[in-house]
């Protein structure tokens, strides 16, 4: 509107001042949430690495910086679609995010919201509901397919949109499993 221009972060400071101005003092939960926004915009303005493990664009750079140094390799080395891939696994036990050590307060947040449950159980009343129908139904199909937060492929040639994160989608997710569809060819292997 004035030809001036403004970062990023400027731009969250000014949301932050004028959440603080009008909410701070509400209740207990919304203080805290004021508090940790404050904290985060610091961070990332003069020590990021205080955030890994709780900013996952930082964490997951930390991570694969670190395994290139060690490694010696560059960020066209394929290993690091491997990783990256391994990074986001929601299983406990194999997810590369499970095993980074966090700040103290960020572990302690990741701690209070973390919910086991949600990595084998999706919420009821979202796409993500119509997501896990699917998975469960290709892992005893011998289908190709790929799964999106937005949507479901089979085969790259079929496709189910679920653009609406609030909507369940079983019972379109049930139609396109439904559809017939060729054997996939035996390997030669």
């Amino acid at each position: 509107e004035n030809g001036k221009t403004i970062g990023a972060l400027d731009i969250q400071w000014q949301f932050y001042e004028l959440a603080l101005a009008h909410l701070g003092g509400i209740d207990e939960e919304t203080d805290w949430l004021l508090e940790s926004w404050n904290f985060t915009l610091k961070a990332l303005s003069n020590k990021p690495e205080a955030l890994i493990g709780g900013v996952d664009w930082i964490t997951k750079k930390w991570l694969l910086q670190t395994f290139m140094e060690s490694e010696g390799i560059g960020w066209d080395h394929p290993w690091l679609q491997s990783l990256d891939l391994e990074y986001h696994n929601i299983d406990p036990a194999k997810g590369l995010f499970f095993g980074v050590n966090a700040a103290k307060r960020i572990g302690e947040w990741n701690n209070s919201v973390r919910h086991p449950a949600a990595s084998f159980h999706p919420p009821t009343d979202t796409r993500a509901c119509g997501r896990a129908q699917a998975v469960a139904w290709f892992q005893k199909s011998d289908q190709p397919y790929v799964i999106n937060w937005d949507s479901i492929a089979c085969d790259n040639r079929d496709f189910l949109v679920m653009g609406n994160p609030f909507e369940v989608y079983s019972e379109e997710v049930a139609k396109f499993l439904a559809q017939p569809r060729a054997a996939r060819p035996a390997r030669s292997d």
